[in-house]
């Protein structure tokens, strides 16, 4: 089991990553529902979860909100906030969500 620090740092790259999908997928026009990497906290997770774009967009309006698989959330960084068929969205608190906004990609258009 990671860190506090670790586990925060492994879900904004996983963030990142995830961004970059969803940006390939428009401009293939495949954007309708994305294949997107769990955004846990364990850096060995190599897992997929499939979800809505707009169900994506409303994750991404809130830097500390991350998608992942049920039984991959850690409460020492994160409170499941909603469930849905097929992931949680969850919301880091303390230092996972001050790295969490720290590292958000979408700050500057925000």
């Amino acid at each position: 089991m990671t860190g506090q620090r670790e586990n925060a740092d492994v879900q904004a790259l996983y963030r990142h990553v995830n961004e970059r999908i969803a940006a390939i997928s428009r401009s293939l026009g495949r954007a309708e529902r994305l294949h997107i990497l769990c955004e846990c906290g364990s850096p060995g997770c190599a897992e997929r979860l499939e979800i809505g774009s707009a169900d994506y967009e409303q994750v991404r309006a809130q830097p500390t909100h991350f998608a992942l698989l049920e039984g991959h959330e850690d409460q020492r960084v994160e409170d499941v906030i909603a469930r849905a068929s097929g992931y949680l969205v969850v919301a880091n608190h303390g230092v996972a969500a001050t790295v969490a906004r720290r590292t958000d990609p979408r700050a500057g258009s925000r």
